[in-house]
């Protein structure tokens, strides 16, 4: 609609066709949406549309993480400039693109979240936890078992409880392989007697990672976070949930 007609629902949108590339030419187009009250100091919003969407026909197209990438450019171009006389800046940014300079993420990572209600032996379990994530990032919450006095920790070594483990993995494959091990390790904790045993555990989430969700450490890194609280560990948990870095 005409920008008297538009409202929240129905808003102004216009669509400019571009090209891009680099030693392959590639159509998309960009389809501008104009904010709310406009004119206003508000930002557009930019969707990109590759070829196939965007009406053209043959040659290559582009996927949809590169089409995320373009739209993260656009917002960060829309930025330096309030108000609607940033498009044609933004829409510049697009002359000569190539391509291979985007930054796409990593897609295709998996993360494995998983409970462990009681660890009776902590030193046992993160020897066995590290094992198991074989260099794959790797990180856990924990809480500590204040009472040790009675008789069911009397072989427990600092047990912990509601203990949750994160790892990432490069590709499905990968992430599948660690839990195998996690599962079957019969040697992961120790059991009432002092004896190794397998762990009992909740799947709490797999799934696979956004292009550029941050992954729970650096390659190889390894380490455990104690918290007190559910607030605590909501807190702790909340950016690598599904609902915050899953596709």
């Amino acid at each position: 609609p005409k920008v008297p007609d538009a409202t929240i629902d129905n808003p102004t949108k216009m669509k400019i066709h571009k090209q891009v590339g680099g030693e392959l030419t590639i159509p998309l187009s960009v389809v501008v949406t104009m904010p709310e009250n406009y004119p206003s100091e508000a930002a557009p919003i930019f969707k990109v549309e590759s070829g196939d969407a965007a009406g053209e026909e043959g040659g290559a197209l582009l996927d949809r993480a590169q089409a995320d990438a373009i739209e993260e450019l656009l917002v960060e171009q829309a930025s330096y400039m309030p108000g609607m006389a940033c498009i044609p800046t933004c829409l510049l940014a697009l002359d000569d693109l190539d391509l291979s300079t985007l930054d796409l993420g990593e897609p295709g990572r998996c993360r494995s979240i998983f409970k462990v209600d009681v660890v009776n032996n902590s030193k046992q379990f993160t020897k066995s936890l590290k094992s198991a994530a074989a260099g794959l990032p790797c990180t856990y919450f924990y809480r500590t078992i204040e009472c040790q006095n009675n008789a069911k920790f009397s072989f427990a070594v600092d047990p912990w409880r509601a203990v949750y483990c994160l790892c990432d993995a490069p590709d499905k494959k990968a992430a599948v392989a660690y839990m195998k091990t996690i599962r079957t390790d019969g040697a992961m904790d120790m059991d009432m007697l002092g004896k190794p045993g397998k762990i009992q555990l909740t799947v709490i989430e797999e799934f696979e990672m956004a292009a550029k969700a941050k992954n729970v450490g650096e390659e190889g890194s390894f380490e455990g976070t104690e918290y007190r609280t559910d607030v605590d560990l909501d807190g702790l948990m909340g950016p690598f949930l599904a609902a915050n870095a899953g596709v």
